[in-house]
């Protein structure tokens, strides 16, 4: 008996210890990501370079690709394979493809290409009686030497669908059973493609690419099958975004970036540090970096700082300056991963250059604005609060029985001289330069 109960108040002191090294876990985890949540983020759109360089090539023509699904598909609907090729166009003439968000650098288009006319395409076809089925390389090329382009791209194209059906029950206010029915209809495609070279006939590179798309329904009764879209339908979507990705193989692209400032510490300057904040949450990047700029130079041995300072210049484009500023905030602390990304983008940004430059396409970075009345901008202000109509008195000195200097409108800011030692009143410069007290209740400070 005493070794069973022996055994039991082991067997629960480790448990509370097992629970209590959970909890510890648990806590850690939610430091981290309270400390990843509270930090000031930016997004913005990136161009990135495509996935393969197919040299110079200015004019390509695009074949309708072959549609290779199995037989019911090949007839069923519109041709999905001059679907594919369309789409492919769309993409490659789009001229800033997947710029979702702001760019805060000019130039950097996405229609690099040349694009031969369907019809003219479809007329040397004709003339030689061509099939997409009789086309082989060296016809692709003979074709693309009639048409005068670079290069050309030959491709096909499957697809294939699956109809998933499921049922629930549940009962009403009224206790009532009800049921549901639904019906799920997904299109799998996949595309292969090639690019072909008309001047060496050599294949400068080729690609696949998949997707799925699906259409539903549900109703009180069992739904038709026509209640869905049909397949080919369904698979043009599929096409779409399969059309997106392979011109990304083939020529640059944007996409979105989430740009994550660190939390800088200064004492002394921690409403200027607010203000720098605020500015990048209302993505005014200029006065954002004047303000990290002026504090800079007063404190340049601050890593997150430094760090911060360098983001803003990857947003703009200013690649090399961004490097710099990464690569000082990671000699001040290499254990920070955050530094070291930041340090690998900017040097793999600066290699996107020099290759989109060689494509014809130049980034011009934006020139962000500096701090040069660094006492001005670090001057802490303050906000006369209320609405316009609404005015607030300054004083001679800091009492009400004290002669007005002036009644102004509320929203007026100010540049803040100093506090009194009981934080009741604020001496700030008055707009014909005159020093005058307001009531702190008065005003918002740190603004």
């Amino acid at each position: 008996t005493n070794k069973s109960t022996q055994k039991s108040q082991i067997m629960k002191a480790n448990k509370k210890i097992k629970n209590l090294f959970l909890l510890q876990i648990l806590v850690l985890g939610i430091n981290i990501c309270s400390a990843q949540l509270f930090k000031t983020t930016l997004k913005a759109s990136l161009l990135n370079p495509p996935e393969k360089d197919i040299g110079d090539v200015k004019r390509v023509a695009i074949l309708d690709f072959e549609n290779v699904s199995n037989e019911e598909y090949k007839t069923a609907g519109v041709d999905i394979g001059s679907k594919m090729a369309d789409y492919l166009s769309a993409a490659l003439l789009k001229e800033y493809r997947g710029k979702t968000g702001d760019s805060y650098m000019n130039g950097g288009r996405t229609d690099i290409y040349a694009i031969v006319e369907r019809e003219e395409l479809e007329k040397i076809l004709n003339e030689q009686e061509l099939g997409l089925g009789d086309i082989s390389d060296s016809k692709a090329v003979e074709i693309g030497k009639k048409l005068g382009v670079d290069a050309i791209i030959t491709g096909n194209v499957s697809y294939s669908s699956k109809d998933e059906r499921s049922e629930n029950s549940y009962r009403n206010d009224e206790g009532k059973l009800i049921r549901t029915y639904s019906l799920t209809r997904t299109c799998s495609a996949e595309a292969r493609m090639k690019i072909l070279s008309v001047e060496t006939g050599e294949v400068l590179g080729q690609t696949n690419g998949r997707s799925s798309s699906h259409d539903s329904t549900k109703s009180n009764t069992k739904p038709r099958y026509d209640a869905v879209m049909s397949p080919d339908k369904i698979a043009e979507y599929a096409c779409e975004n399969i059309g997106y990705r392979l011109a990304n193989y083939i020529a640059p692209y944007y996409n979105l970036h989430t740009f994550v400032f660190e939390n800088v510490k200064h004492k002394k300057l921690k409403h200027r540090v607010k203000d720098a904040k605020k500015y990048v949450k209302l993505k005014e990047i200029d006065k954002a970096h004047q303000m990290y700029d002026a504090i800079y130079q007063v404190d340049p041995y601050n890593p997150q700082l430094v760090y911060n300072i360098g983001v803003l210049n990857e947003v703009a484009g200013n690649y090399k300056k961004a490097k710099e500023l990464y690569s000082t905030a990671v000699n001040m602390d290499s254990e920070n991963k955050a530094y070291v990304s930041g340090l690998k983008r900017a040097e793999e940004n600066i290699e996107l250059t020099e290759i989109l430059a060689y494509m014809g396409i130049t980034i011009e970075p934006h020139r962000l604005l500096e701090a040069s009345d660094i006492e001005k901008i670090l001057t802490e202000r303050i906000k006369i609060k209320g609405p316009r109509s609404k005015r607030k008195i300054a004083y001679e000195n800091p009492s009400e029985g004290s002669g007005e200097l002036g009644k102004f409108p509320g929203g007026m800011e100010l540049d803040l001289v100093k506090k009194t030692d009981d934080g009741k009143w604020v001496m700030a410069t008055l707009p014909n330069g005159k020093k005058g007290y307001f009531r702190e209740k008065d005003v918002i400070t740190g603004k």
